[in-house]
């Protein structure tokens, strides 16, 4: 038996995953990521394609997402791990010189253990946009 979508979603667009807890449609997927989970389809090919600086960060991250799965029985945590490993794979098979500034803006800020000049607060940007 099949079930018409709720909403269905734009051609070329991959579908939302419904609606949010305000009763507005959630935000689609990201649009890469068919191609990532194609091209990644394994935690090995994941870590294989990223830069040596991520494959540590990625090694520390399914770990942590592995024990949650075993102490919760649930696996949510690790797909989403998984999906935004994924997504950084890609980003760095498309551009790994943009995936090496993306480690070196991100050492700069763990050294400098300040945000960057020119930067603004996740509080301050919410502030400004009154929400």
């Amino acid at each position: 038996m099949s079930f018409p979508a709720a909403h269905p979603h734009e051609p070329g667009r991959p579908p939302g995953k419904g609606l949010d807890e305000d009763g507005l449609d959630a935000a689609p997927e990201w649009v890469g990521d068919v191609e990532a989970a194609s091209l990644f389809g394994s935690p090995e090919a994941i870590r294989d394609a990223l830069l040596p600086e991520h494959a540590v960060e990625f090694d520390a991250a399914f770990d942590t997402a592995l024990t949650a799965a075993r102490r919760t029985l649930r696996l949510d945590r690790l797909r989403e791990t998984l999906q935004v490993w994924r997504r950084i794979a890609l980003l760095t098979r498309q551009d790994p010189a943009a995936a090496g500034r993306l480690v070196a803006a991100t050492s700069e800020i763990r050294r400098a253990r300040a945000a960057r000049p020119g930067t603004v607060s996740w509080a301050s940007l919410r502030e400004e946009l009154g929400r």
